[in-house]
């Protein structure tokens, strides 16, 4: 009788799209572990040709989906943008792009193309401004010219989803009426999932979410200021922006993707997580964020899974001690058992 029961009441919790898995270090029964849809990481683009390990890696740890990133360069003098240079790294080109979606699809991996732009080391991306209109129509040009022949790869490669943009918060406030135009031009091209990457602290602002088909947020959310914060702790972070998201999801009829969201193993590691401004190592931080983030978001109804930042695709991450990468880290175990 024991066992019947048991197996009905795994086969109800199944019913609801939610099971339950067994922790090493509680032994305990986690009931709030949802079969999320993207269970992703970022790639970092690989220097040169990607090979099967990275893959084998991934798949290793149950990671079923991969962003890959072609950025693209933004002169400010000129109001122009700049991608697939010569210069740049092969995982950035159209050629590495297109070889990194077939090896992922070969390995039955969903993958997103999400363009991202970098001015400098010391610019955000959604403070991004010019003062003439002719300057902000010759960046628009460009930037327009960048996107579609991205969604045109992507649409070519059966790519299942495509991020248009990532952390432009002052160019869709100033110009709403471009952005309007792009995803219309985009949507005659691309027939896949489509969706923009917010960051955290504007997701709620984005006046496009209706053509969207998930609301996508870079999930860095500040959510305590102890320097080594508990599981707990950060749960209790996490409740406010969780009662944002779901109004937004309520407002919008749109599930919630996490386009990005990762911690670096240091102290303070939920303070400002979208900031390298921390230099003492700790490992098990990272690992406590990542359980946080997995057990407060996992669940929600609205939540359809992220992507990870980030993955390297090559020994570049063994020089890099102090980094987001959950790679060689007790972070990756925990979010292992949370993809599995």
């Amino acid at each position: 009788m024991k066992k019947l029961l048991s197996l009905l009441f795994l086969l109800a919790i199944s019913a609801l799209g939610v099971i339950g898995y067994c922790s090493a270090d509680t032994n305990k029964i986690v009931p709030n572990k949802k079969l999320i849809e993207y269970k992703g990481m970022n790639l970092v683009a690989p220097i040169k040709e990607i090979n099967n390990s990275t893959f084998e890696a991934l798949v290793k740890n149950h990671v079923n989906a991969i962003s890959l990133i072609p950025y693209a360069f933004v002169d400010m003098d000129k109001a122009a943008v700049i991608y697939n240079h010569k210069r740049q790294w092969w995982g950035e080109s159209i050629d590495g792009i297109k070889v990194c979606i077939q090896k992922a699809h070969s390995y039955q991996m969903k993958v997103m193309i999400k363009p991202h732009l970098w001015v400098n080391h010391q610019f955000y991306t959604g403070n991004l401004d010019f003062k003439t209109n002719e300057e902000w129509e010759n960046w628009e040009t460009d930037y327009e010219t960048y996107i579609l022949e991205y969604a045109q790869i992507a649409q070519e490669s059966k790519v299942d989803l495509f991020c248009f943009g990532t952390e432009l918060r002052n160019p869709i406030a100033k110009r709403p009426a471009f952005w309007m135009q792009l995803i219309a031009k985009i949507k005659k091209i691309y027939t896949g999932k489509l969706t923009y990457a917010a960051n955290w602290d504007d997701f709620d602002s984005v006046p496009f979410w209706r053509q969207m088909d998930y609301i996508g947020i870079d999930g860095y959310f500040p959510l305590s200021d102890k320097e080594n914060p508990s599981v707990e702790e950060l749960e209790t972070g996490w409740k406010k922006h969780l009662s944002k998201m779901e109004l937004t999801h309520k407002k919008w009829s749109k599930d919630i993707l996490f386009t990005e969201f990762g911690y670096r193993n240091s102290d303070y590691v939920a303070l400002e997580p979208w900031k390298e401004n921390q230099s003492i190592l700790n490992n098990a931080a990272q690992a406590t964020a990542y359980e946080a983030l997995f057990k407060s978001l996992n669940h929600q109804k609205w939540y359809a899974g992220g992507f990870a930042w980030k993955w390297y695709a090559d020994d570049y991450h063994k020089k890099k001690e102090l980094d987001y990468t959950p790679q060689d880290k007790p972070a990756l175990a925990v979010i292992a058992k949370w993809y599995e």
